[in-house]
């Protein structure tokens, strides 16, 4: 076996001899993945990786071959602005990277102008879509995966493979502890009407209302934002509850400052609950209590479905919705309920 060149970067021939297959098994590895075995594809990998090589466009099939990727996947966020969506496109990255694709990042600036826009210029750039969050109607998502391959994150759409953080048990186990702490009164800060979260939030927080006789308030959003969560305060304020769980933490957060610049303690006067489980949670005074989604997970999970749609690994592709679940973190922002 012989060398690679140490004066030019690693080969396609390099990676072969390496790896101990032929060229044209190195590109279809990277190219097409599902037309060799897993060991041979997790061998050129690795033989890739230690060489320091990375496929370039000239390695993939030839242009007479109209089904070649070009190994690029688009993410599109509802808003990059937010921790929630930018650990959403690390996680993606890095499981990206580790497959030999790139990954564009689309920011649709909670609007769904923007994103169809957005995602109408790059399908011809990309192999897929991830849809994370996406505010776009189902009917315009179908569409989308009838151009190219999609996957969506906490949005299920029917014919389409889609990964979502379950909210139930994390919301259920944090109601749960407000009714042992005392409280009977209970307001949902809700976040943008066409959130698919926002609605499987609320109805978990009915249902869990319900059973243990809470009395419960909608106070709608006008944005899952700081800004957002503190103008509504004074809303609350005109018929106020013991607790409150806002859509996210950035709006908890908010709400929180509005209260304590109106002279309210939390959780002295009110008990306060978000949901994502920021690392700002943690920072803020009182330490916030949240409901923990695992974001990372669906990164990954969301990149590994849609890799798996495009290399055609299952004959008959199961589109039932992976659901994650959830899990209550209680920090001081919780108290007994005052009277």
């Amino acid at each position: 076996m012989s060398e690679p060149d140490t004066e030019n970067r690693a080969t396609i021939r390099d990676v072969a001899q390496a790896a101990g297959v032929s060229i044209s098994t190195v590109s279809r590895a990277f190219a097409r993945p599902g037309r060799v075995s897993a060991s041979t594809a997790k061998r050129v990998f690795a033989a890739a990786d230690a060489l320091g090589y990375r496929a370039r466009a000239v390695d993939t099939p030839t242009p007479a071959d109209d089904r070649r990727l070009h190994g690029i996947l688009a993410i599109s966020v509802a808003d990059i602005a937010n921790p929630v969506f930018a650990d959403y496109v690390k996680s993606a990255q890095h499981q990206c990277m580790s497959k030999g694709f790139g990954l564009m990042v689309i920011d649709a600036e909670e609007t769904g102008a923007i994103e169809r826009n957005a995602l109408r210029l790059a399908h011809a750039h990309v192999d897929g879509f991830i849809l994370a969050s996406s505010r776009a109607s189902d009917v315009t998502i179908r569409k989308i995966a009838e151009i190219k391959p999609a996957v969506t994150i906490n949005r299920p759409v029917r014919g389409l493979q889609s990964i979502s953080g379950d909210p139930a048990p994390g919301l259920e186990a944090a109601i749960g502890r407000l009714v042992d702490l005392g409280h009977d009164s209970l307001t949902y800060l809700s976040g943008p009407e066409a959130s698919w979260q926002d609605g499987m939030r609320w109805r978990t927080i009915s249902a869990s209302c319900a059973r243990h006789r809470i009395t419960l308030r909608r106070v709608p959003g006008t944005a899952p934002t700081y800004a957002g969560g503190y103008g509504i305060a004074p809303t609350f304020l005109d018929n106020p509850t013991t607790a409150v769980i806002a859509y996210n933490d950035i709006a908890a957060i908010g709400f929180m400052a509005a209260l304590r610049a109106r002279g309210y303690s939390v959780p002295g006067d009110v008990s306060v609950i978000g949901v994502d489980d920021l690392p700002v949670s943690m920072l803020v005074e009182p330490r916030l209590s949240s409901v923990r989604l695992p974001r990372r997970q669906l990164g990954r999970q969301a990149v590994d479905a849609l890799i798996g749609r495009l290399h055609h690994t299952e004959s008959h592709p199961n589109f039932e919705p992976v659901m994650l679940p959830s899990s209550f973190v209680e920090r001081a922002s919780i108290g007994p309920a005052h009277p």
